[in-house]
């Protein structure tokens, strides 16, 4: 990793029940991390600076040197070429193996039992859909078998796995190779590595000895229809979005123009019609104006629609000095966007793109949200309304599911052929469970019968949002502070 954690050995150290060294945080019982340096790992995407240090400090953060009861930790290796064993602190045990082919990964890990973690390196085995298909069909359930046999009950592992290109496009090997383990495994977060100098990234998908709640999928090459476009997907976008006015943090999720400028500039031209059918407080319509587009939104609370009426007046209120964007124009109207071919205003307009961030299933209604805290000192809404209508109350995951599916079929009747889709959202954390919302609405639009084609993921990389203690000291939730915006074509 670009920032080395600092180890201090001595601090933080369980006995018995746990106790704390004063200053340095809560009790801990996962690593001998200071509280500093457990935050720093915190942060669901790093920027990759070699093996050597991405393995220390994954090591150094989910084992101690020697757990309660007296032992040293065990950890395997598995698939790296060099790494030198000797720059980890004693007393921990490391073992390394090269893990040349799926055959040998497993004989090792039937061979190698008790661990107390275990990372493998699959970035030279799977690297295009061939291997992914191979692996699936032919490995995938022996070796997570063998892997889950190989760790101590509870204790995590990691598997390091390729995006296939430069920048975002191809088919997402990392998640088809994460959902393939849950039969065995428990899914438990993901870590994206940004090579910033090869303009790639690689997934770190984490797991726990522990059974999954949600079921276990076999996604093939042949499950997912894949774009032929030939617009260049970018890998993440790290903006730096202006602080949010006050009638915009009304709003408890929205994303920033800067972001969804990048978007609509690559999937259109001037002049060409964009739809956010989800368009909270008017982002989309702002950026579509600021690029010269004219774009169109719909919101089921009147209150968002008045708010981004407002902001669209701003916009285009006239001048002194001329803009290069004067002719565009936006439009808000109130609806529902699960009945969206159903809008009088929109019946015969088609668009040229559509962009928009749905309600991150019940995200922000579960107590323990990022950001409802803060937003409740504020007497800020937590969540976007208490319709029944509103996608955001429902609470059965995959009845969400199929709700939003069905927004974005609509959708697809309003789009001209070859046009443009981009949707913003995350994966969402509950009780312990990972829910892949950005994962699944891939797989549900893009099947072989779907409207759709996968384009490519660009990770929205958030590094102006500070670091929350999660479970410090307990158990690891990371703080998720990258958006997937995963791009589609209408067929």
């Amino acid at each position: 990793m670009a920032e080395q954690m600092i180890i201090d050995t001595d601090a933080n150290m369980e006995t018995g029940a746990g106790t704390k060294k004063k200053g340095n945080g809560p009790p801990n019982r996962m690593n001998d991390l200071i509280y500093r340096d457990w935050m720093k790992f915190q942060k669901s995407f790093f920027r990759y600076d070699n093996d050597q240090s991405l393995v220390e400090s994954f090591i150094y953060f989910f084992t101690k040197a020697i757990w309660p009861d007296g032992n040293p930790s065990k950890t395997l290796l598995i698939g790296f070429n060099e790494i030198n064993k000797s720059h980890v602190l004693s007393p921990r045990v490391v073992a390394s193996f090269k893990g040349t082919n799926f055959k040998d990964i497993i004989f090792t890990l039937q061979n190698n039992k008790d661990n107390d973690f275990i990372l493998i390196d699959l970035r030279h085995l799977i690297t295009e859909q061939a291997s992914l298909d191979e692996y699936l069909i032919h490995y995938a359930d022996e070796m997570m078998k063998a892997l889950r046999q190989a760790l101590i009950p509870l204790r995590y592992c990691g598997l390091l796995v390729n995006m296939p290109n430069e920048g975002g496009s191809g088919f997402p090997i990392p998640w088809s190779v994460a959902i393939a383990c849950r039969d065995n495994l428990r899914l438990r977060d993901e870590k994206i590595g940004l090579i910033e100098n090869k303009h790639r990234m690689f997934y770190s998908v984490l797991m726990q000895a522990e059974k999954d709640e949600r079921p276990s999928q076999k996604i093939l090459s042949s499950s997912i229809n894949l774009s032929d476009t030939d617009l260049k997907i970018p890998g993440w976008i790290i903006p730096k979005p202006p602080p949010r006015k006050k009638n915009e943090a009304l709003h408890p999720a929205k994303y920033p123009e800067t972001l969804v400028s990048e978007f609509i500039e690559l999937f259109t031209k001037p002049g060409e019609t964009i739809l956010d059918p989800m368009v909270g407080t008017g982002s989309s319509v702002v950026a579509a104006i600021r690029s010269g587009r004219n774009g169109y939104g719909i919101d089921l609370m009147p209150e968002f629609v008045d708010i981004s009426q407002k902001r669209i007046d701003e916009e285009l209120r006239p001048s002194l000095f001329e803009s290069f964007y004067s002719s565009a124009k936006g439009f808000v109207y109130q609806g529902d966007s699960t009945k969206l071919t159903d809008i009088q205003e929109l019946i015969d307009i088609t668009f040229d793109y559509a962009v928009t961030s749905p309600p991150y299933w019940s995200m922000l209604t579960n107590p323990g949200s990022e950001n409802q805290e803060k937003r409740r000192k504020q007497n800020l809404r937590l969540v976007y309304s208490e319709s029944i209508n509103d996608l955001g109350n429902t609470q059965d995951y995959d009845k969400f599911l199929e709700l939003l599916e069905s927004v974005y079929i609509q959708v697809a009747y309003k789009l001209k052929p070859g046009a443009g889709l981009t949707v913003v959202v995350k994966n969402v954390k509950r009780e312990h469970i990972v829910y892949t919302l950005a994962w699944d609405i891939v797989y549900r639009l893009c099947k072989p019968n779907g409207m759709y084609k996968y384009a490519g993921t660009t990770f929205w990389c958030q590094d102006d949002v500070g670091i929350k203690p999660f479970a410090v000291g307990i158990h690891w939730v990371s703080n998720t502070l990258h958006h997937y915006c995963l791009h589609f074509t209408r067929v």
